[in-house]
């Protein structure tokens, strides 16, 4: 009699302290989760930035840089039925300076060059899908525009009214795109040879400090005066960087800058140097956003 209530205190024993040993690794685990914000809070944030360029509905007229309207709402469809959240870059900006949050699976959709086309096309649907994105200017084609009347979609670029539209709408922000080194060597109106906003050989360090604050502070000066609007990030045309531009872009108030660097972003928050040559994804004819979201 005494070995049976020998076995079942040693019964009772072991389930207690099978248990205890339970109910701590079930502590354990709803405080790891309940310490998850906190730890995005203070931690890094992975942050994928896809980069568009034209839309068209014409299919004669895609090509690596401009996509099917129906491909691009493919894109968004596929964002917005995976938990990802378009976010804007002062989102991303704020975030790094400790003055907001990002969601679980934030995403920046950029344009550049502001074709007319983003607007005719991309708000419709951002509308309709609740996204949100970043449309890069390049100064002295959307002054041209300005100038003229013509709206086509298939090839015009961004005027100031349609540009307001777009500001108002609360859809999109804008970056800086250069005002007019949005060139390649040897084409027409390019006589400094400049590949992009890149140094050019043998080019002193003042004399380039000098060429990009002016050229940059043109499409500062013209989206201001004309949309209110004064951009906080800087998109390389071509992808072209110097290492020096980044100082120089820094003390003209650019608080991020944008690369075509194919790759993964760390976001994180008080780090300052996490914004400067943001990676993007290319979203040309043979790769979807899903394709490229789910290749990080």
């Amino acid at each position: 009699m005494y070995v049976i209530k020998l076995k079942t205190l040693i019964i009772y024993a072991l389930a207690f302290v099978l248990s205890i040993a339970l109910g701590a690794f079930g502590f354990r685990m709803i405080a790891a989760k309940e310490a998850e914000p906190a730890a995005a809070d203070g931690g890094s944030v992975k942050l994928p930035i896809l980069m568009y360029h034209g839309l068209t509905e014409n299919q004669s007229k895609v090509n690596a840089y401009v996509i099917p309207v129906s491909g691009f709402e493919s894109d968004l469809k596929y964002m917005r039925d995976n938990g990802y959240t378009a976010v804007f870059m002062s989102d991303v900006i704020n975030y790094v300076e400790g003055n907001g949050e990002l969601p679980e699976k934030p995403v920046v959709i950029t344009f550049d060059d502001g074709f007319e086309n983003n607007c005719e096309y991309g708000l419709p649907l951002f509308e309709k899908y609740d996204m949100r994105g970043l449309v890069s200017i390049v100064g002295s084609y959307t002054e041209n525009y300005s100038k003229i009347s013509d709206e086509n979609p298939e090839y015009a670029y961004l005027n100031y009214d349609t540009i307001n539209k777009m500001k108002d709408s609360g859809r999109f922000e804008f970056a800086n795109h250069s005002y007019n080194m949005h060139m390649l060597p040897g084409t027409k109106g390019n006589d400094s040879g400049r590949k992009g906003a890149a140094k050019l050989k043998g080019e002193s360090a003042e004399n380039y400090r000098a060429a990009l604050t002016e050229d940059a502070q043109k499409t500062q000066s013209l989206l201001s005066d004309n949309c209110g609007i004064t951009p906080e990030v800087y998109t390389y045309p071509y992808g072209e960087i110097t290492r020096s531009a980044e100082d120089i872009l820094r003390d003209m108030g650019f608080k991020a800058t944008l690369s075509c660097f194919d790759k993964q972003n760390i976001i994180t928050r008080g780090n300052s140097d996490c914004l400067r040559c943001l990676c993007r994804a290319l979203r040309d004819n043979k790769r979807s956003a899903a394709e490229i979201l789910e290749s990080y």
